[in-house]
């Protein structure tokens, strides 16, 4: 009875912190404001659901092969904005428990591991502003992951029934998941085909045979991965990309290298020296290499995810998004590996938890507020400039955002604009609110002018 009350007392904290889990990422996503690509959606391409599949066949031919995402990203950007921010939120949650599924732990309800997962993915994530929050981003990164996530959560499911014995998988479950996670995001469905060919192959090796599914489930992700890699729209984005490196040759090979090698330090490297570190200790306890082949997996994808970045010219830094995300679930698989009578370790690890959960909560109230007063000041600033516009006052005074409300979690002073006169986001507001030229004022100083105005 004991321990049926200590499962079911597991359960409802589970449940408790994702419902934590999801009210503070909706929080966020509610204060995030549109920027940057969003504003430049014009609603009025698209007067039927058709409309959805024929514009992207045109940024299909002239921008690049995202189909499966940027048709999400279309829907969200018609529908009202709560809907995305709802929707948002969900996909988020999704992405903690996917990763805590493909991490395996003994335990049913793992507490300690679901507040890891969130502390990681809230503190170490790529860009969280712009691979989280952001719509335009969200929709390429956040979501992008989640359904190549699904995708291999379900393959790494129907090989452990194949390993039980149990009944034959049906090849044609897994065509659709896989198809859609292939046609994705091209570095990162990149990797998700290293993972399913490194756990075929371990499979291949372990039983000496190959499943149908997982025959099915590899074509289907190369083909969806085909269809990503040939759009047109890749070679003339590339091109405009490419003519902006200042090298050439090798030498854009060697810049580009040196900008991948710093990104892998910045967004990549604290779970390498963990994976590293735990790599050294287990090595010294003896266990079976064989315990670790997932693991191997899942570091080879992250690492080759990130370094095949050196092909395309200056990549964003949100690009390595995947390649943490699995980094994330190498490092996860071999923390739990920690054995329970290690006292030391998993004192510093459950203890280390508790702490970072502290840390993060006083984090978590002060960027929430900056990312209340930013939203405000964008609400002025947007609805000065409407007011504005309407008088058919096409030469503006506008505010830059404040420097002080600067936030990790919010794009917006990246997007700003700028007192230089041709940045393009001074270029963006005019296309966007219809005005000619602006001067560009700190916001202090834009409140005397306009006061002074009035």
């Amino acid at each position: 009875m004991m321990d049926d009350r200590s499962v079911r007392r597991q359960r409802w904290m589970f449940y408790l912190l994702l419902a934590a889990g999801f009210i503070a990422i909706l929080t966020y996503n509610i204060l995030t404001p549109l920027m940057s690509d969003d504003l430049m959606f014009d609603k009025s391409l698209y007067a039927s659901v058709g409309d959805i599949f024929v514009q992207e066949y045109k940024q299909y031919m002239t921008w690049n092969g995202r189909s499966v995402l940027q048709i999400i990203l279309k829907i969200f950007s018609l529908l009202p904005l709560k809907v995305f921010w709802v929707c948002n939120s969900l996909c988020f949650m999704a992405l903690n428990l996917l990763i805590y599924w493909n991490v395996k732990t003994e335990k049913k309800y793992d507490c300690i591991l679901l507040i890891l997962i969130q502390l990681c993915l809230w503190n170490f994530s790529v860009d969280f502003s712009q691979t989280v929050l952001w719509l335009s981003g969200a929709c390429n990164y956040l979501w992008g992951m989640v359904i190549i996530l699904s995708f291999l959560s379900l393959y790494s499911f129907f090989i452990k029934r194949e390993e039980l014995g149990k009944k034959k998988t049906a090849a044609v479950l897994i065509i659709l998941p896989a198809f859609l996670a292939g046609w994705g995001n091209e570095n990162s469905s990149g990797g998700a085909i290293l993972i399913v060919l490194g756990m075929t192959l371990w499979y291949y090796l372990e039983k000496k045979k190959i499943e149908p599914f997982m025959i099915s489930g590899i074509i289907s992700t190369g083909a969806g991965f085909l269809f990503l890699l040939m759009a047109p729209g890749n070679k003339v984005r590339g091109a405009m990309v490419k003519a902006e490196e200042v090298y050439t040759g090798i030498g854009a090979y060697i810049s580009r290298g040196l900008k991948v090698l710093k990104a892998i330090d910045e967004y990549l490297l604290l779970y390498l020296i963990i994976i590293c570190f735990l790599g050294t200790y287990f090595y010294y306890k003896k266990y079976s290499w064989k315990l670790f082949v997932e693991v191997f997996i899942f570091v080879l994808a992250g690492v080759a995810t990130a370094v095949v970045l050196i092909f395309t010219p200056e990549p964003m830094p949100r690009a390595y998004y995947g390649a943490n995300i699995y980094l994330l679930i190498a490092g996860l698989k071999m923390v739990q590996m920690i054995p329970k009578e290690d006292l030391l370790l998993n004192t510093v690890r459950v203890g280390g938890i508790l702490a970072g959960s502290l840390i993060f909560f006083f984090i978590y109230i002060e960027e929430g507020a900056n990312l209340v007063r930013i939203r405000r000041e964008v609400k002025i600033r947007e609805e000065y400039i409407i007011q504005e516009v309407k008088k058919e006052n096409h030469d503006l005074i506008l505010p830059k955002l404040r420097e002080e409300f600067e936030s990790k979690y919010s794009m917006a002073h990246l997007n700003d604009i700028s007192k230089e006169k041709e940045n393009w986001n001074n270029e963006l507001f005019k296309y966007v609110y219809k005005f000619n030229d602006m001067e560009v004022l700190p916001w202090n100083e834009w409140e005397e002018r306009v006061e002074n105005i009035n």
